[in-house]
């Protein structure tokens, strides 16, 4: 693997990626929906799920770790992006507001 030395990061947390579960609900709604993890940060989450989800929606969300060493991370977070899949699927990123204990 080779680093490129001129390449600037933009973001302001790294992101790692991930295989895990996350779950979902519209904030106030009742039902857990179920995704699959792509990619985690300290800002934010990425995630691929069938259902279609509108920008700047607020989802309540549960990310668990494949390991049970580590609890369960909750959050409240915004919907930042939504893009179409190859498997036609939708990627949605979306920007912690808010960290549960």
């Amino acid at each position: 693997m080779t680093m490129r030395l001129d390449y600037k990061e933009k973001r302001n947390f790294t992101r790692m990626e991930v295989e895990c579960v996350v779950d979902y609900k519209l904030q106030g709604a009742t039902e857990m929906q179920q995704a699959a993890g792509h990619n985690l940060s300290a800002g934010g989450v990425r995630f691929e799920t069938e259902k279609e989800i509108a920008m700047e929606t607020l989802l309540e969300i549960v990310i668990s770790p494949q390991q049970k060493l580590t609890p369960p991370l909750e959050a409240v977070a915004e919907v930042v992006r939504v893009e179409r899949s190859a498997n036609d699927k939708y990627i949605i990123s979306c920007q912690f507001h808010q960290l549960k204990n």
